[in-house]
């Protein structure tokens, strides 16, 4: 009997993975629709088969899974394809082996099930910050160096933990070792947010050792409760307001199919990425005077996230956080949408799926919100007026202790307003000074800080946010050109004589270096997209312009770890021929030992970008001097830019959209005067259009 029941496991053992393979590649059937449907559970689950079944992991903690991705087919195929058409379904895979610092990517054929290539990277830091990282702290404990510099302090070693950021380019280790410069931080719950000021240490994560520790003999080293943001712990001491309540007892004027959403004026495709998040494909309009939906882009996202801080310590000149491309957004530990909060009571709350550091599938429940939301009026004049309603994606993450809202808003106009939410908490440091009175010299320019106190001896300081975009327009097609546009006041003269005349000019950007350029507000600079060579009948030449944002510029100077890694946020434009592999502007791995990788390496060739497949990267920045009104949790603030049609339709696309009826009872049409007052209004307020005719 016990033989039997032995052969019987052993041979479900030996069936097992060919019953996992069908019953997978059966689900995977059911699951995704399209080509450029995200990877989901099954098909997570199926890349680590695929590598365990090669030998490329030996277990399942054998490796870090630095990112899993689609790998997603070229434009081409992806044009081509139609509903019904069979899915050739590939999947990237970067792999990280801690103990011999090898990272290694794999690309998998999901549809075949098998490896397609498999690759060691060399001298490169994979995406993601793993727990090994914390042998930093161990490694630390037993060195002479830092232990007295703790003993000076009187501070007893057991009673810190360090944390830090990876060197990359300010390593003096190895190049391709694992390093980071860290602080030390009081281990206390009340005290833990606090660094020790003025003592730094390189450390070699690889080689487990110490390479240097730096003792600055000054600095803020007290235990400091600066009365942390702890959301548990708000005590409610404001009235609260009457809510408004967001309803469409209608229905939605939205359907989904799929990963698309559709509306009588949009269609747009939608996914959740492993190191982008929310991506929008396949962005299309429906032209009502042609008759037919037209394309306008092909794929957008963010492609990169940097901080930047500005104080003169070792340990903030590190902190250039990269979000994307060290920390993959962070998207393991993003919390679902808070309903009536994140987003309003009508929206449509979706779940997605992203990957651990195992490659294990990790499902997240309103990760993602799909709403109609009121946009104001739509055209106004006189008594005729129409009301505007937005299609809104909202796509949240915790980076740290920065929350970020990304928005793709879709008007009936057919312009894209993409704006970003910042929130959550500002960084703090300790310095020497209690307050901001003058005449603390320490750490202080001109008698200014870099920050404003938040608590005697806690500054929180001045930073800069970058948001660095892919936007690939295919606007009425593939092909299309560039120009920039600058208004201008021609010269006095026979073509101004009255010195008033107003004009939009265009130059066309031919190459990638001369497409290399910046925001200039007084020129309300943008840029034109266009397939070149076509005009409609009254000559006009449609198009999308890009609308920037303030054009805020790194105040990082060359030389600076953030010039060497992030050289792209030096420019707010940039615009490349398509390539399916050139995705990330600083490069795929910034955690690195590297300078000017991606934009600033690849534009080097200077490549034609004149009437062929374009990509624009734009560069979306906003300096952050912290107020006291920021601490200890900072309400939202934003950036944003528009992509706006111009010369694209023949005239207003919503000039015949009918007006709202409100159910009776639902308005209250008291003027402000009677509310406030009591008093009727007086003057006359008929339209006074007229006089001005």
């Amino acid at each position: 009997m016990r033989a039997l029941i032995k052969t019987t496991l052993l041979l479900t053992l030996a069936c097992l993975p060919m019953l996992v393979s069908m019953v997978s590649a059966q689900q995977m059937a059911m699951k995704y629709q399209h080509p450029l449907d995200p990877l989901d559970s099954n098909e997570l689950k199926l890349v680590k088969q695929v590598l365990l079944k090669e030998n490329k992991i030996q277990h399942d903690s054998s490796h870090y899974f630095s990112m899993v991705y689609l790998r997603e087919p070229l434009k081409a195929d992806v044009q081509a394809w139609k509903a019904g058409d069979p899915i050739s379904r590939e999947a990237f895979a970067a792999l990280y082996e801690y103990e011999s610092n090898t990272l290694t990517e794999a690309i998998i054929d999901l549809s075949e099930e098998k490896l397609l290539s498999y690759e060691v990277i060399p001298d490169k830091q994979p995406v993601g910050s793993f727990k090994k990282d914390s042998i930093a702290s161990d490694i630390l404990a037993i060195d002479e160096t830092w232990l007295a510099a703790l003993e000076k302090r009187g501070i007893n070693p057991d009673s810190i933990r360090v944390h830090g950021n990876y060197a990359a380019d300010m390593g003096i280790g190895p190049k391709g070792n694992r390093e980071q410069i860290v602080s030390a931080y009081y281990k206390n719950k009340k005290y833990k947010r606090v660094p020790i000021g003025g003592l730094f240490a390189h450390v070699d994560l690889t080689d487990q050792k110490v390479l240097k520790v730096i003792d600055e003999g000054k600095g803020w080293s007290e235990p400091t409760d600066p009365g942390y943001f702890e959301g548990d712990e708000v005590e409610i001491t404001l009235p609260a307001m009457k809510q408004v309540m967001i309803s469409q007892p209608d229905g939605v004027n939205y359907e989904l199919k799929g990963n698309q959403v559709i509306t009588p004026h949009w269609k747009v495709r939608y996914g959740i990425h492993n190191r982008e998040g929310l991506v929008v494909y396949d962005v299309q309009y429906y032209d009502p005077y042609q008759e037919r939906w037209r394309k306008i882009m092909y794929r957008g996202s963010i492609v990169e996230m940097i901080v930047n801080y500005g104080s003169p310590d070792l340990l903030n000149a590190t902190n250039n956080y990269f979000d994307q491309g060290e920390f993959r957004f962070f998207q393991t530990k993003n919390r679902p949408l808070t309903a009536g909060s994140d987003a309003p009571e009508n929206a449509t709350y979706l779940s997605a799926t992203v990957h651990d550091h195992w490659g294990n599938p990790v499902e997240i429940d309103s990760a993602l919100a799909i709403y109609e939301e009121y946009g104001g009026p739509l055209w106004r004049h006189e008594g005729h007026a129409r009301r505007a309603t937005d299609l809104t994606l909202k796509y949240y993450i915790t980076a740290g202790n920065y929350d970020y809202g990304f928005i793709w808003k879709f008007k009936e106009d057919g312009t894209i307003v993409v704006d970003n939410e910042l929130q959550g908490i500002v960084h703090i440091r300790s310095v020497e000074r209690p307050n901001d009175m003058p005449g603390h010299n320490n750490e202080a320019y001109n008698g200014n800080y870099h920050g404003v106190t938040v608590y005697p001896h806690v500054e929180a300081n001045n930073h800069q946010h970058w948001h660095v975009f892919r936007l690939d327009l295919d606007v009425d097609g593939v092909n299309n050109s560039v120009a920039e546009v600058n208004n201008i006041s021609p010269p006095a003269g026979p073509e101004n004589p009255y010195r008033n005349t107003i004009i939009a000019q265009p130059t066309m950007l031919k190459s990638e270096k001369q497409a290399i350029r910046n925001v200039n507000a007084a020129s309300t600079r943008r840029w034109r997209v266009m397939t070149p060579g076509v005009r409609d009948s009254l000559g006009r030449i449609p198009s999308y312009v890009l609308m920037p944002s303030e054009g805020a510029v790194p105040l990082a100077q060359e030389g600076s770890s953030l010039s060497n890694r992030a050289k792209v946020l030096y420019n707010h434009m940039w615009v490349t021929p398509y390539d399916r592999d050139e995705m990330y502007p600083a490069g795929m791995y910034p955690a690195s030992n590297q300078q000017w990788a991606g934009l600033p390496e690849w534009t080097t060739q200077d490549r034609s970008i004149e009437n062929t497949d374009v990509v624009l990267w734009y560069v979306m920045g906003k300096t952050h001097i912290v107020r006291s009104e920021d601490w200890p949790i900072m309400n939202r603030a934003y950036m944003s830019f528009k992509l706006m049609p111009f010369g694209f339709f023949e005239q207003n696309p919503v000039l015949g959209k009918p007006p709202v009826t409100i159910p009776d009872g639902l308005t209250n049409t008291e003027t402000p005067d009677e509310t406030i007052t009591g008093q009727k209004p007086t003057g006359d307020a008929k339209s006074s259009s007229k006089n001005r005719e």
